[in-house]
């Protein structure tokens, strides 16, 4: 009997371990910066350096309502949000087609490694919450990807110009750095 008590008490512990652990790559020490905070900010620096001023002005909107719900979500809604938003950013820059810009390809290359990394440890995290998303994350997941399919069309419709680019540029890094703050309210 004792050690079918044991057993149990060592698969619940285990069982709630995981889920208190949370995610670590988003989780910060005292006084230091959580990786997901390194790795932003590295990717925001990297997505400045690349491009230059534009003399016109944005002919993008922003989803600036989104990211106002964002806030309101509980922290493992708002680390699904963010997953999701730089796929969303990795897969718009995924196609490659720079030819026409003046950005240093190795540059580029360090960037997409950035997301990649970021990404691909949010999806870990994502995957290991387990979480049901709310009606409203889907929602505003929604009109993410509605506002992502939108940039792509609109790179087609420049036919990938270096202005074209450095708008869509633009936008990302306000994106990124959205994203970044998004993290910091938590």
């Amino acid at each position: 009997m004792g050690s079918i008590s044991f057993w149990m008490c060592l698969v619940m512990t285990i069982c709630t371990w995981n889920k208190t652990i949370g995610c670590t790559w988003m989780k910060t020490l005292p006084r230091s910066p959580s990786m997901f905070q390194v790795f932003s900010n590295n990717t925001i620096t990297m997505l400045q350096k690349m491009g230059h001023d534009v003399s016109r002005g944005p002919q993008i909107t922003f989803p600036d309502k989104q990211y106002r719900q964002v806030n309101n979500f509980k922290a493992d809604e708002q680390i699904a949000f963010i997953s999701h938003t730089l796929n969303a950013i990795k897969k718009l820059y995924s196609s490659g087609k720079y030819e026409s810009t003046a950005w240093d390809q190795k540059g580029v290359d360090k960037f997409m490694n950035n997301l990649y990394r970021q990404t691909s440890e949010l999806d870990q995290c994502v995957k290991a919450m387990k979480t049901r998303l709310s009606k409203s994350v889907n929602r505003v997941n929604k009109k993410m990807s509605l506002h992502f399919k939108f940039l792509k069309h609109y790179l087609k419709r420049e036919d990938y110009s270096a202005g074209g680019w450095e708008d869509i540029r633009t936008v990302v890094l306000a994106h990124l750095q959205r994203l970044d703050t998004t993290l910091s309210s938590q």
